[in-house]
């Protein structure tokens, strides 16, 4: 197939032609088609609107029903779909587009449907690129390779499009090769298995198949899913996203022994994302107290993400969850803090006794990354 897949598919009037364009560029990150004439995309300058896309409402669902061939959402017809909302990733087998597709129905905007397109970069952004686009610094960075190396569990937190995934998956960079990794997710966002420096990785999504009626016929949940890696010998269990009750087997799997795992939350500061994830686990049955006290147990780190302004993505902060209780709440080690006014990084902490003992049972040896910048190290040991 020529044009990544896409040309071969779809019905070439110039519609089509346009929205294959948006699709195959690198710059562009999303795709937000409210209707056959109102067209929004954001690349790295901002958010742009296109209007008269398509000639008309049949032309733009017509060419929603071709998308639907190069995703797994397991529909081929918008109309047919008896679903009020539609979403899965484009298929690696059938195009080289990566990314997700999200449709509100006319059932629900009773209207014309709602097409979102989240695209990912083709290529993984490491984390020192971020430290080039000043999105860390320089021990931030140090730091965080020595978490990953040394098995930590970590929350990585932010808005709708803070970065929580790229972190995730330029992280992967300093997981051992020889790690069994088993991914569970909603839509295939994180891709691990894509590096071709970890092979041992088994990615799990969600499922859910409905009868002609739009009934539910069987359902394989993000809950489900982590149960299921429990029994696939993984070292490694990375959600995409937490948010409801998986986030009880995921805290049952980091503390048997799945050192080194990661999963990502929607929230505005590592505080709250720590809290969301108390309130998540307690949908399971558990008492707060309890709640509060393994979650505590179970992760070492949560990382803040946050879009200052456009186009530029920084990390506000790295925080340590510590099992020491205060005022019915769990005790955190502010580690790093992003200052706005100064537009710089500010250690406020070290790690505690208890994360370099957690490093040292990985073979990582704490190394205060100031002063190993102090002793003038040509560059960080790999």
């Amino acid at each position: 197939m020529s044009n990544n897949g896409l040309d071969d598919l779809f019905n070439m009037d110039k519609g089509s032609q346009r929205m294959n364009l948006l699709l195959n560029d690198p710059a562009v990150q999303d795709i937000r088609c409210n209707s056959h004439d109102r067209i929004y995309y954001t690349d790295s300058t901002g958010s742009k609107f296109i209007e008269n896309m398509f000639p008309g409402p049949a032309q733009y669902e017509a060419y929603i029903d071709q998308l639907l061939l190069i995703t797994d959402v397991g529909y081929t017809h918008l109309k047919e779909a008896k679903a009020a909302v539609i979403e899965g990733s484009f298929r690696q087998d059938r195009t080289a587009i990566k990314g997700s597709i999200f449709i509100a129905t006319n059932e629900i905007t009773r209207g014309a449907p709602v097409l979102v397109i989240r695209k990912q970069p083709t290529s993984a952004i490491s984390l020192d690129q971020m430290l080039e686009q000043g999105m860390l610094s320089v021990p931030m960075r140090m730091f965080l390779e020595q978490a990953v190396r040394g098995r930590l569990n970590i929350m990585i937190a932010g808005g709708s499009g803070a970065g929580k995934t790229t972190m995730a998956r330029a992280l992967s960079a300093f997981v051992d090769p020889s790690c069994r990794i088993v991914t569970c997710e909603e839509i295939d966002e994180l891709n691990l298995d894509s590096s071709l420096r970890l092979t041992n990785v088994v990615a799990l999504t969600s499922y859910r198949e409905l009868d002609e009626r739009g009934a539910l016929v069987r359902e394989e949940t993000l809950e489900d899913l982590v149960r299921h890696a429990l029994r696939m010998r993984a070292d490694r269990i990375w959600v995409g996203e937490t948010r409801g009750r998986e986030a009880y087997a995921l805290v049952k799997a980091c503390l048997s022994g799945h050192d080194g795992s990661i999963t990502t939350l929607h929230a505005n500061s590592a505080s709250q994302a720590i809290k969301q994830l108390v309130s998540y686990v307690m949908e399971s049955g558990m008492t707060e107290e309890v709640a509060r006290d393994q979650v505590s147990q179970a992760f070492h780190l949560a990382i803040q993400i946050q879009q200052v302004k456009l186009g530029r993505r920084v990390v506000t902060e790295i925080v340590e969850l510590e099992s020491v209780r205060e005022g019915g709440e769990q005790r955190r080690n502010d580690l790093w803090r992003y200052d706005f006014a100064s537009d710089s990084y500010v250690q406020v902490g070290s790690p505690s006794p208890r994360l370099k003992a957690a490093l040292e049972r990985n073979n990582v040896n704490y190394m205060d990354p100031n002063h190993f910048m102090q002793q003038g190290a040509g560059g960080w040991a790999r």
